[in-house]
């Protein structure tokens, strides 16, 4: 017997339901390709991919399965073996079975795909082979195979973390939809099946507000504004960072450093950015100095607190005391955190710079600075091109744009903890529509900004020197953790920029110290950092010829006030709130936004689920009946009568018992022997229907006597 393909030949309901809902789940791995090729390039490659792959899963149908297996695995090995032909030299040079299987076991464990140097090929390579799959299974009817199919492309991506909650909860419901409208349309359907499968898909969008086991991800709240702000410190040595939202930094003492220079201590650099966040790709580096000359910086850093990170000036060239690996931007990384109080020796090679030189470096940038360092997503927008090109009008030097595009942000961006946040492209709703930010969205944005003047540039976090506390010593604390750019200059190497505005910056800081040592929270200072101590600041090396400003380290506070400046209590900067005060949130004085349609959509999956459960449970009919019975018609007195006798039997039914067939009102009352209201309005119901002489003032003794039964034995 030769099996039919029906391809799209029988459209039913339930049928188009289930296709929508197998589009829906391929769309939320296919969203993640997406996102990854807008962030790196070749959106132009992805739709063409995508439109072969479906046109191939159509000509196919009339193929067995176990053929269209093989063609899928085929496309599969085909895009890796692009991906490798096409990857870096030092990649495929080391590519073994061992080092395969390390990383898809990487992958499995939440390393992000966006950390892959060779992301775009590797991005277009995964396109064809779900989608062929998936759309082969799902118009041959078979909804678990394509669910099958399109559930491990999302699971992938779960597992790196690239998924976010949201995407991942329509998905997870669309396959489940996929299978259940696919099964109704095969075997049939009735409303109750139709009500369970509504009740379970509710069920499904409140679990992972409840449980999460995931190695890349973890649950969340389905509300708009979720975004990736950090709390207590900016800084992390992780592969990725996130942008926007309000942050409260702690005032803990977080380390202390042996240095005889004061400069900016380095955690982290990034060179993606993802359009909400920034991520480093690249599995590893080296220790390294600048091309140029350089100024030897040596410390000694003890940390005050167990730390995951190796703060150093800029450029590290050797570390003792500890194990480490580096990153691939060159930082040291503990190989198992650091405890309090354990110590490691760093000696960095500076950057030696002037204004001059700057000014004079050119644009002679290595491949592998260009190639890293200048990436845009393309959906960043036109608007911000436009401010780039705007702001550099009179920069004829790389030099120069970068100072005017510090110089922009620090004169027309206020400074507030309560940062901006937005659900796309968080730099350009900074630039482009708030009012507000922090380190963050200053140092993201002058990154972007000169990017799309091609400039290479990359998103660095640290700390501030800290407070200098004499004996070259100096104590950071978790307010200290900043966010600054760094700006490449041939044969000079990578120059700070820091185009967050100062002082309100410093104001936000001591007023938090000042309100910590107030309500004497522990851990706020270490090795003579006490408000009685007086110093004086030392400067950095370089005048940091970015901003054209003397770098100085935050001063101990004199014996007056201890806050870290003479005089009074600073006063608190804009979106700056004690802590108990409230959370400090972002806000550009416009009404709320609307969520993004796929939270509305969850929300009306959760909501649709309720109101069927509430029904299934008869929540409705039972609030319908209360209004009911105490609501009478008015105007026409007969038909005032005439309800109130409908309310009369029903009540009598579930009092007593429901009248039967063939069975008159008055055989009715006598034989469940009926209260004396129910019989007066059974009697002006026979006068309204035989004689139809009832009046207003029947209709409101008809009212008053079906009170009277209602209220009798408390509700009916």
């Amino acid at each position: 017997m030769t099996r039919t393909i029906p391809v799209l030949g029988r459209l039913t309901p339930y049928r188009l339901g289930a296709l929508a809902c197998v589009a829906v789940l391929s769309a939320s791995s296919l969203a993640v390709l997406y996102h990854v090729l807008d962030v790196v390039g070749g959106l132009d490659y992805f739709w063409p991919v995508l439109a072969g792959a479906l046109l191939l899963a159509a000509v196919a149908q009339a193929a067995r399965p176990r053929v269209a297996l093989g063609v899928g695995s085929l496309l599969l090995v085909a895009g890796f073996g692009v991906y490798v032909a096409t990857a870096p030299e030092s990649y495929t040079a080391a590519l073994t079975a061992a080092r395969v299987a390390e990383d898809v076991l990487a992958f499995l464990t939440g390393y992000s795909v966006f950390q892959m140097v060779n992301v775009t090929v590797w991005a277009l390579a995964m396109v064809p082979a779900p989608a062929f799959l998936t759309w082969y299974f799902a118009l041959r009817e078979r909804y678990a195979a394509a669910v099958g199919v399109a559930g491990l492309a999302l699971a992938f991506f779960v597992l790196t973390g690239d998924s976010g909650t949201v995407g991942t909860l329509v998905g997870v419901l669309a396959g489940a939809g996929a299978v259940g409208l696919g099964t109704l349309d095969r075997y049939g359907a009735t409303r109750e099946q139709l009500e369970a499968l509504a009740v379970a898909a509710a069920l499904m969008t409140v679990a992972p507000a409840v449980v999460t086991a995931v190695p890349g991800g973890s649950a969340a709240p389905i509300v708009p504004g979720s975004d990736t702000a950090p709390t207590g410190s900016i800084v992390s040595a992780g592969e990725r960072v996130g942008v926007g939202g309000a942050i409260e930094l702690s005032p803990r003492v977080q380390f202390v450093v042996e240095s005889d220079v004061s400069t900016y201590w380095r955690v982290a650099v990034y060179d993606r950015y993802t359009g909400n966040g920034w991520v480093r790709t690249g599995d590893g580096g080296t220790l390294a100095g600048p091309p140029g000359a350089s100024t030897t910086i040596t410390q000694t850093v003890t940390a005050k607190r167990p730390l995951s990170a190796m703060p150093a000036a800029a450029e590290p060239v050797s570390v003792s005391g500890v194990d480490y690996s580096v990153t691939s931007g060159g930082n040291p990384v503990p190989a198992s955190g650091l405890t309090a109080n354990e110590s490691y020796r760093v000696v960095s090679e500076h950057p030696r710079t002037s204004p001059g030189l700057l000014a004079n470096a050119g644009t002679d940038y290595p491949e592998s600075v260009t190639e890293r360092y200048r990436q845009v997503p393309d959906t960043t927008g036109e608007g911000v091109s436009a401010l780039a090109e705007r702001v550099t009008a009179n920069a004829s030097t790389p030099y120069a744009k970068a100072r005017a595009v510090e110089s922009w942000l620090e004169a027309n961006k206020n400074y507030s903890l309560a940062g901006a946040g937005a659900d796309g492209n968080l730099v350009q709703h900074f630039l482009l529509d708030a009012e507000q930010g922090y380190c963050v969205h200053f140092a993201s944005a002058m990154v972007v900004l000169l990017r799309e003047e091609g400039v290479p540039a990359r998103f660095v976090t640290g700390y501030t020197a800290g407070q200098h506390v004499g004996n070259d010593t100096h104590v950071v604390r978790g307010l200290d953790s900043h966010a600054w750019v760094e700006v490449y200059f041939p044969d000079v190497g990578w120059v700070r920029f820091d185009p967050t505005p100062a002082d309100p910056r410093e104001q936000a800081e001591q007023a938090r110290l000042e309100d910590a040592r107030e309500r004497n929270e522990s851990g706020v200072d270490a090795a003579g950092s006490e408000p009685t101590t007086t110093t004086t600041a030392t400067t950095d090396p370089d005048p940091d010829p970015g901003d054209g400003r003397t770098t100085t380290a935050t001063t101990a506070a004199t014996a007056t006030n201890g806050s870290g400046a003479v005089g009074a209590t600073p006063t608190l900067p804009p979106g700056y709130e004690r802590p108990g005060a409230g959370t400090a949130t972002a806000s550009d004085g416009g009404l709320p936004s609307l969520p993004e349609p796929r939270v509305l959509a969850l929300w009306g999956v959760l909501l649709g689920g309720v109101l069927v459960g509430l029904r299934r449970l008869g929540v409705f009919s039972r609030a319908y009946r209360a209004v009911w019975l105490r609501w009478l018609p008015r105007g026409d007195p007969a038909r005032t009568v005439d309800g109130a006798y409908a309310r009369v039997e029903y009540v009598l039914g579930r009092r007593r018992r429901p009248r039967r067939d063939g069975e008159t009102v008055r055989e009715y009352l006598r034989a469940i022997d009926a209260p004396d209201a129910a019989r007066r309005i059974a009697a002006l119901r026979e006068r309204a229907r035989y004689r139809g002489d009832v009046t207003s003032a029947d209709a409101a003794a008809a009212r008053d006597q079906l009170r009277e039964l209602v209220g009798e034995n408390g509700r009916p």
